[in-house]
């Protein structure tokens, strides 16, 4: 059995490093073919001939025309041309991609000419002054956040003034903090303190003809690769296609506040559970500094990016409304995943037929399995030999579409934290909550319930990470369950709550004036047994304290009850 991990594309990054920028596929036919022609040298390491068609690359298209020469040095270095390798080199190191350019292993043999060293010392002095120049343009967006901020915070402080719990829970349901919005532009560069030493640098788009007293959609837009990223850039970039253009343009033009967050290979919403944290963090920070509606926020993304959306649908989901990716790998890759949590939610899936990272195969199996469950999950497939990055490169009238159709479906979901009933699953209680429903102890001594299922479905067709219209001889099973968890099925109804567990030792139940009538008495029931029977009131403190670090004016809480599994 055969397990396809992310980390497995080792060939396709050096190639792509080799490459730079790839072609999207409505450039010139010249250009393609002298890219496919160089890429088939590479292949067979004739560097002579991959130099020669990485400088008829160049002439096939200007724009590209340093990276090309970066290729042909790159090409030169490994056939062991010093000349042609400094030459072409400089170049590149005397144009504007100097500061990108990656001048890596190949050129180790050089480190010790002289005009090799000179040439890298221009690199590490331009890449000093772009430095200080980004920290420099930064100052002003920086303090413009700082001020978007406290203008929610004075908002934060007036709450005192409002004695009655009530009179309170009201105001918060339709009073959002205003705010002065005094810089204009589509683009917001902000910063994330997810730690101390740890600032994550994110994007804001805002919509055409931004209005500050109107309540947006807001869309958070994880990118892929994270393995690759060892360090964080100073400013957010909103002139690449890090994320894929195709998703700015589609933001802008279906009127949401769109954040594109960066992450590292430590910190990031993948694996490890370090940064998990950073996406709920962001969206509780955005909501401080514009006027979002809470009912509609989504997350999204591109091959880790989608993968990273999927775990949020299995881990924390309370804050988001609706789920997609596309090219994902559907399996929580820090613990179990759950498939049964996605009843509380849905997802919207885009899938391209050569994709290595996760076949069409695999995904077919589990959007059967999922309608099974009762899921809310839609498979789009993409066919015509697309590989794993067509859907962020193309920019053709296929992809525009995928694109619209997501972004469409995406703005019918809207979030209801008050759903009668709720399924959670977690061997994590790190991740034990969704929306009203909160596993704060496991108990894995206990049997586990015959209803707590683990589904899983056996993937085939995985393709060649190198080669993707090579099909292998492989299976693995979608899923991992390497931790015992717990899970609840619960329900309320007229003041009555109905929980039902299977390896859980604490649990908290939040109330809301949505779900229940404060001036009655609530009874809770676990297992059958009674466990609470009484009337319940507001607790205003409690009410500050989670809208304080939510800013949620759609899911208020204001009360919870603990309840000991016996």
């Amino acid at each position: 059995m055969r397990t396809v991990t992310h980390s497995t594309c080792s060939l396709l990054w050096l190639i792509s490093l080799i490459l730079g920028p790839l072609a999207p596929t409505t450039q010139a036919q010249s250009k393609n073919s002298a890219l496919d022609s160089m890429g088939a040298n590479i292949g067979r390491q004739n560097w002579k001939a991959a130099t020669q068609w990485a400088l008829k690359a160049a002439e096939a298209d200007p724009k590209e025309k340093y990276w090309r020469y970066l290729n042909a040095a790159d090409f030169a270095s490994r056939d062991k041309n010093a000349e042609l390798a400094i030459q072409y080199a400089s170049l590149v190191v005397d144009s504007d991609i100097a500061t990108n350019a990656y001048f890596g292993k190949s050129f180790d043999w050089l480190r010790d000419d002289p005009r090799w060293k000179t040439l890298m010392d221009k690199v590490a002095q331009a890449r000093q002054r772009e430095h200080q120049q980004r920290i420099q343009a930064s100052l002003p967006f920086r303090s413009y956040q700082n001020e978007l901020i406290s203008q929610a915070n004075l908002q934060l402080a007036s709450l005192s003034k409002i004695a009655s719990a009530p009179q309170l829970y009201k105001q918060l349901q339709t009073a959002p903090p205003t705010h002065t919005y005094s810089r204009t532009g589509q683009y917001q560069y902000a910063w994330l303190r997810l730690r101390d030493s740890l600032e994550f640098p994110y994007l804001v788009q805002l919509p055409a003809h931004f209005n500050a007293t109107k309540r947006y959609p807001l869309v958070v837009v994880l990118h892929g690769a994270v393995s690759r990223q060892t360090a964080l850039p100073d400013v957010a970039d909103s002139t690449t296609a890090f994320f894929g253009r195709l998703f700015m343009e589609q933001a802008a033009q279906s009127g949401l506040i769109a954040v594109f967050p960066y992450s590292t290979r430590q910190y990031n919403w993948m694996m490890p559970d370090d940064g998990f944290g950073l996406v709920p963090e962001l969206v509780r920070e955005v909501k401080h500094m514009y006027s979002i509606d809470d009912s509609r926020v989504y997350v999204t993304g591109h091959s880790n990016g989608a993968t990273g959306a999927f775990s949020y649908l299995m881990k924390q989901p309370s804050l988001f409304a609706g789920f997609s990716g596309l090219n994902n790998r559907p399996q929580v890759r820090t613990g179990g995943t759950f498939l049964k949590n996605a009843m509380n939610r849905s997802f919207y899936n885009v899938a391209t037929d050569y994709d290595y990272y996760f076949p069409l195969e695999g995904h077919r199996s589990l959007t059967n399995l999922a309608k099974t469950l009762g899921v809310d999950w839609q498979n789009q497939e993409i066919l015509g030999h697309r590989n794993h990055g067509y859907l962020i490169t193309a920019k053709d009238s296929t992809t525009k579409e995928v694109y619209r159709h997501l972004f469409a479906h995406m703005l019918t979901k809207q979030r209801n934290p008050f759903q009668s009933n709720l399924y959670w699953e977690c061997d994590d209680v790190q991740n034990g909550r969704c929306d009203w429903l909160e596993i704060n102890e496991l108990d894995t001594t206990r049997i586990k319930a015959s209803w707590q299922s683990q589904p899983n479905v056996l993937v085939q067709g995985w393709r060649n990470v190198n080669n993707a219209s090579v099909l292998l001889d492989s299976t693995s099973q979608a899923f991992a369950f390497p931790r015992q968890s717990g899970a609840i099925q619960g329900r309320y109804s007229k003041n009555q709550f109905n929980l039902t567990t299977s390896r859980v030792g604490l649990l908290t139940i939040y109330l809301s004036p949505e779900m229940v009538d404060f001036n009655r008495p609530l009874k809770v029931f676990i297992n059958d047994k009674q466990v609470y029977n009484g009337l319940v009131e507001y607790d205003r403190t409690f009410l500050v304290s989670h809208y304080r670090k939510e800013m949620d004016h759609q899911a208020l809480w204001v009360n919870r009850l603990a309840f000991r599994v016996k």
